[in-house]
């Protein structure tokens, strides 16, 4: 599918002005603005705003560690994590939050925003700077219940000159759409995890970012897988697959592969996996034939929330693929011990 050139505005007279992929990340991303109407009224910004969810979740991968982060805003609470995972021990922490009325706020868009979230010994920061070329992670997370304390001040270096971004746009009903913006580049900086440093390089790190704002039905679900290496040939790969509640998906997905970083859309995703094992091996492919993957958890982050008529289970394993890839020219990507994550999640919210 075609990348489409980005509208000044995402919505326009109250409509979403175009559904696909696009070139460029969106200067306002003003979804409050669409006529929303829930059983044929029209609704104002404050439920709009309610059903909005909106996330912003980065993984580092270095040679030793993987690190996920989220600051996670579903109105009725939030959700804050920053885990590590040592690639040579198999030791894993979490240090999370669950936030009802804290001090937390996504960015509205990425160019230059913040995203944050701060109570108690926990403050993690996202700066968005496109217009500079990165977004500068800035943690502070208080030693707690045996997990060592975490600073950092890292940034993912999304220069828009060398690395596309998938930013896609799908209609999921009437007049409502389901916004993200994904991005596979370097990150360069320090994690400290007590007095242990972990230094990122640009030169052989990476960073993986997750952006999503959506008006999602109250029922759904997903599935999602995204990593990023360097091949033996040196070229700097990344993918992102998500299948999920789309009917139309073969139109309208988030699914592309980056090569050095150039953008390659790809057809619809399938995943095979025992959802009662999510540490059984995974199959991931690609109904067009571009992707045919195996996916070996090392381990996983999860979390559970069934408060009734609200309810989240969770599941993010993170380890290693292989298998093979179609280029942009059809040409094969062996792949093998890539690193990054999948993803299952049901929700009602």
């Amino acid at each position: 599918m075609e990348r489409l050139k980005t509208p000044e505005r995402m919505v326009d007279n109250g409509k979403f002005v175009a559904f696909g992929k696009f070139i460029e990340p969106f200067r306002e991303v003003n979804m409050l603005d669409a006529d929303i109407r829930i059983r044929g009224k029209k609704v104002g910004n404050l439920i709009k705003n309610f059903r909005l969810k909106e996330w912003e979740h980065f993984g580092l991968i270095c040679d030793e560690y993987y690190f996920g982060m989220v600051i996670f805003d579903a109105k009725y609470l939030g959700n804050v994590f920053f885990y590590a995972f040592n690639r040579k021990t198999g030791e894993f922490f979490e240090h999370k939050r669950t936030s009802v009325g804290m001090p937390l706020r996504i960015a509205r868009e990425l160019w230059h925003s913040e995203c944050y979230f701060e109570h108690l010994g926990f403050r993690m920061e996202f700066l968005n700077r496109l217009d500079s070329g990165y977004h500068r992670l800035r943690i502070e997370i208080a030693k707690s219940l045996g997990k060592p304390q975490i600073r950092a001040d890292v940034k993912v270096l999304e220069d828009l000159s060398k690395f596309d971004p998938l930013i896609s746009l799908s209609p999921i009903g009437e007049n409502r759409a389901l916004y993200t913006h994904k991005a596979a580049c370097p990150a360069e900086g320090i994690v400290m995890i007590g007095d242990k440093e972990v230094r990122l390089s640009a030169e052989k790190d990476f960073g993986v970012m997750d952006v999503q704002k959506t008006y999602y039905p109250y029922e759904t679900f997903w599935k999602w897988t995204m990593f990023a290496w360097r091949d033996p040939d040196g070229r700097f790969i990344a993918l992102n697959l998500c299948e999920n509640f789309i009917e139309e998906d073969e139109k309208y997905n988030e699914n592309c592969l980056w090569v050095n970083g150039k953008i390659v859309p790809l057809s619809a995703a399938r995943f095979e996996f025992d959802k009662d094992d999510v540490l059984k091996t995974w199959k991931i492919t690609t109904t067009g034939g571009e992707v045919d993957l195996t996916f070996k958890p090392l381990g996983e982050r999860k979390g559970k929330i069934n408060l009734g008529l609200v309810m989240s289970d969770f599941h993010q394993p993170f380890g290693e693929f292989s298998g093979k890839m179609k280029g942009p020219e059809d040409d094969i990507i062996p792949v093998d011990g890539a690193f990054g994550v999948c993803e299952h999640h049901l929700a009602r919210f």
